[in-house]
């Protein structure tokens, strides 16, 4: 992995030694310029668990990824500049079923920093801007969103947010402080790919942070969100989708036809 042209690629230009103020940034820099996106799966073209992989579609692609590749790739950076990550797994929460995914259908990261403990994730599709500090039932605001930190039972932590100020809190996903290896995801990426449970397999998901809010593109509409206005544009089929994804995003889509 050439981290120098990882660091070109989420517009990196803040300092490099591992301390607090240049995760955030480091973190903030990364969901900012890489989309969410699950397009191998809808045309064709296989996801594996490989860091190569994860640096090549990414850096040289200039693609997006999903959870494994985003968080696989952020992590390497980070230890390649001098950081303590670890990697844990997740279980998703859906709210259609009101219940918790699998465990392994999400990898989420954990960083050890002058003597605090961090949750990291650039690879959620609508994360956290930044690190978010590991403490018990206590808010942290990040761009107006709340989120909070909750201890359950049998060893799992379930992180919430709110988008109305702490009036209202849903879950986003639970994990345990956990740390497992990169290969220990393999049946997850597969449940992903094949399982019609999957939300990701369901249908096609590309999105991105912007300085005014987000910009989220799936099967059927594109949601532009800046501050409070949310604009909500129909896709009128799959040229019009295509078009969509190298206006807002860049990517050109050159393999095969959707399944």
């Amino acid at each position: 992995m050439d981290l120098a042209e990882y660091l070109k690629r989420i517009n990196y230009q803040g300092g490099l030694p591992p301390d607090i103020q240049n995760l955030k940034a480091l973190h903030r820099a990364h969901v900012s310029h890489v989309p969410f996106e699950n397009l191998d799966i809808h045309y064709g073209r296989k996801i594996v668990l490989d860091e190569k992989h994860f640096y090549h579609k990414v850096v040289r692609e200039k693609r997006g990824g999903f959870c494994y590749e985003l968080n696989g790739l952020f992590a390497s950076a980070l230890q390649m500049l001098g950081y303590q990550v670890y990697r844990v797994a997740a279980r998703v929460y859906q709210p259609e079923e009101e219940s918790y995914g699998p465990d392994f259908a999400h990898i989420s990261l954990l960083l050890s920093l002058e003597n605090q403990n961090y949750l990291l994730d650039v690879g959620f599709g609508s994360s956290f801007p930044e690190p978010l500090l590991i403490q018990w039932d206590k808010v942290q605001e990040q761009d107006t969103v709340q989120y909070v930190l909750e201890q359950e039972e049998e060893e799992y932590i379930t992180i919430q947010r709110s988008y109305d100020q702490g009036q209202s809190f849903v879950p986003m996903y639970q994990f345990r402080m956990q740390p497992y290896q990169l290969q220990d995801f393999t049946q997850g990426c597969h449940y992903h790919q094949n399982s019609e449970e999957s939300p990701l397999y369901r249908k096609k998901l590309c999105s991105i942070a912007t300085a005014a809010g987000r910009i989220t593109l799936t099967s059927n509409h594109l949601t532009i969100t800046e501050g409070e206005k949310r604009t909500k544009i129909v896709i009128k089929d799959e040229v019009d989708f295509r078009d969509k994804l190298l206006e807002y995003f860049g990517i050109r889509i050159p393999f095969a036809q959707p399944q």
